[in-house]
């Protein structure tokens, strides 16, 4: 994606936002879902919000090598639907991505439909509005749906992970769309997952997983905690993708019925290592 001015002129606000839309997709900067267009003075709104200069660089995205700075994340964020305050979580999600560790340059060019998934932690959850209770891998939230796309789209045009170009995704993945959620601090009946990873409780955090397969895991409901285990076991083997682990997340019943019955988050992880 190079960043380049395009003039467009129209006598409608409709007919200009299609005529945006076709342009842009027609270019291949899009997703296939429309677009908000990137204006000077819109981009320099998000860049402000940033708290960084435009020619920042915070890494260089695989396999094209695009150079993605601030002003680069910015014009992206803005064709997802954006709102400017989400550029930190988009900042510290592109460090993530570009971490030496993260396999972002397999995942870009493979054929397997892997994708990041987001999970954001502390203050941000609540003032950004990013949800974390029911429905917080589905539809309905700005915050969810335009971060997520917006790493798509920063994936695509500044990496170059275009379908059938660079990207050898044999089927692809609905994932890919956006995958993000906040955790569900406040009736969490442990210490939150950055916590855990040595952050204080009141810091914002922004954790980049590598995802590969999605399973809903029902039932449980009613039972004790060695059959929710057990059902969670079961479903775990087809989900153990590239030897990188099982990412559990569970809601709040289940979680507090293993809390009650004295299990603490090592505990189950050692029972569902021994029975899957």
């Amino acid at each position: 994606m190079t960043q380049a001015e395009v003039k467009l002129q129209s006598d409608s606000v409709e007919d200009l936002l299609a005529r945006a839309y076709e342009h842009a997709y027609d270019a291949g900067w899009t997703d296939g879902l429309p677009i908000i267009p990137a204006s000077p003075g819109t981009v320099q709104r998000f860049i402000a919000a940033s708290g960084h200069a435009g020619n920042d660089l915070i890494g260089v995205l695989p396999p094209r090598k695009g150079r993605a700075t601030v002003e680069a994340i910015a014009v992206n964020a803005v064709m997802a639907g954006c709102r400017p305050e989400y550029m930190p979580v988009l900042i510290a999600a592109v460090e993530g991505l570009t971490d030496p560790h993260y396999p972002l340059e397999l995942m870009q060019v493979t054929t397997n439909p892997m994708c990041p998934f987001l999970l954001v932690n502390g203050p941000a959850r609540k003032s950004l509005e990013i949800n974390c209770g029911a429905g917080c891998l589905g539809p309905g939230w700005r915050a969810n749906a335009t971060i997520g796309r917006a790493i798509r789209l920063i994936l695509n045009n500044i990496g170059g992970a275009l379908p059938g170009v660079y990207s050898k995704v044999s089927f692809g993945s609905p994932l890919r769309y956006s995958y993000i959620c906040a955790e569900n601090e406040e009736e969490n009946p442990w210490t939150p997952f950055h916590v855990d990873r040595g952050f204080k409780r009141d810091d914002s955090t922004v954790t980049v997983f590598k995802a590969s397969n999605f399973c809903n895991i029902s039932g449980g409901e009613g039972v004790g905690p060695d059959e929710i285990l057990r059902q969670i076991a079961t479903n775990m083997p087809p989900m153990y993708g590239g030897g990188d682990g099982v990412l559990l997340l569970l809601g709040v019943n289940h979680a507090q019925s293993l809390h009650e019955a004295g299990l603490g988050k090592r505990d189950i992880q050692e029972r569902l290592w021994r029975l899957a």
